[in-house]
């Protein structure tokens, strides 16, 4: 058995079954939070706006402890109170390796450089891109230690953007790990076609036309998710009498979005407002093409998309697009303008009656994005770091 430490920062709901595929196959595992995030009952959500506790287990199957017992802050008076806690879990059994789930505070950067310093095994995985990296300008110094840290760690890489970020950071391919990014394929996949057997009906219950094309959004109504634009470029696609868009989500911008459709008459968009996680498949159910044009550090949604068969639209701005979206099930636009969306929208549509194989073949490319697969990844890296 392989012993294994994990450091990050909340229960996320698309990491917690990762955490359970890898204690299921015995991995002597035990997994650090900084705090309980959306566990708790008053987890408020600052890009939604709202509080926000998800209605699936997230705690079972795996053994864990938080730093902290409350949400997190992550303000400096914070993470120097909670240092010493960290410390002490990063260290207490030095030659357990260690794996940090991204750079999300200062702490993780100084446990980070002291076990590469020690000689200690120490892996780390992200989303990052080139493109979400370059997004903000970081001084020379940051980006030549970080660059140090991942060349002398074992890095998981989940998907072929994200391996692009950490070759050009000068990681050796030897300490480079493939671990494709999941989510739970087959509860998607089983959730959306039992909701299928009845449709019609549920098209009802959500006040949708089931005879209409559905375009579908499913996220945040944040600017970053450029929601506005794809009001704009369904509108500008003549397909207002021939389809319908719904959004599934809220947000800052629900407001605006609400006036502009309303101001507009685009009777055939649909706000549906916010799904917790075990509602998500409904939105897949509803919705027959997913749209995401957004600077993306990956996008699970497209995962989601493809598990329950559903065609996607994505720009090369979101990181999975070279993974998981191809002219087989779906369409890439090379930037994410309301003319080419529009474009899009329209060959789509048009190509409506190629949907149904469009959405086999994209669940057939999205099957390796398992957690088996990324725990397969995981100690394969750990059994790497042994040699390292």
């Amino acid at each position: 058995m392989v012993a294994l430490r994990i450091i990050t920062s909340q229960p996320v709901q698309y990491h917690v079954p990762l955490f359970r595929e890898l204690a299921r196959q015995e991995v002597d595992l035990e997994v650090v939070f900084y705090h309980p995030g959306g566990t708790l009952a008053s987890n408020f959500d600052v890009e939604l706006g709202r509080v926000v506790q998800w209605d699936v287990d997230l705690l079972s199957g795996y053994r864990h402890r938080f730093i902290i017992s409350k949400q997190a802050s992550y303000s400096r008076l914070e993470q120097i109170k909670t240092l010493p806690h960290i410390l002490y879990q990063a260290f207490r059994q030095p030659r357990t390796p260690v794996l940090l789930v991204g750079w999300f505070m200062l702490s993780i950067w100084l446990v980070w450089a002291i076990r590469i310093l020690l000689g200690l095994p120490v892996a780390v995985i992200s989303e990052t891109t080139l493109q979400s990296y370059q997004q903000t300008p970081k001084p020379r110094w940051r980006t030549r230690l970080l660059s140090w840290l991942l060349s002398h760690s074992l890095c998981y890489a989940i998907g072929t953007n994200n391996k692009a970020f950490l070759e050009q950071m000068g990681v050796p391919a030897s300490r480079i790990v493939m671990t494709p990014y999941s989510i739970d394929n087959a509860y998607f996949a089983a959730r959306q076609e039992a909701l299928l057997a009845d449709r019609a009906g549920l098209c009802r219950e959500y006040g949708l036309d089931p005879d209409l094309p559905t375009f579908l959004f499913c996220g945040k109504l944040i600017p970053l998710k450029r929601t506005q634009d794809m009001i704009k470029a369904f509108q500008m696609s003549h397909l207002l009498d021939k389809a319908q868009f719904i959004f599934v989500g809220d947000g800052h911008l629900r407001g605006e979005l609400e006036h502009f459709i309303d101001s507009a008459k685009i009777n055939s968009a649909h706000l549906l407002g916010f799904f917790n996680y075990s509602q998500l498949p409904i939105a897949y159910a509803l919705g027959e093409v997913l749209l995401l044009i957004s600077e993306e550090t990956w996008g699970l949604v497209v995962n989601e998309a493809c598990a329950c068969k559903r065609p996607v639209i994505v720009s090369r701005t979101v990181g999975c697009a070279p993974d998981l979206v191809g002219p087989e099930n779906g369409w890439v636009l090379e930037a994410p303008s309301v003319e080419a969306l529009a474009q899009a929208l329209q060959e789509a549509y048009n190509q409506r009656g190629r949907w149904s194989e469009m959405g086999s073949a994209g669940y057939t490319r999205v099957a390796g994005h398992t957690f088996a697969n990324m725990a397969a990844g995981v100690i394969a890296g750990l059994t790497m770091m042994k040699s390292l």
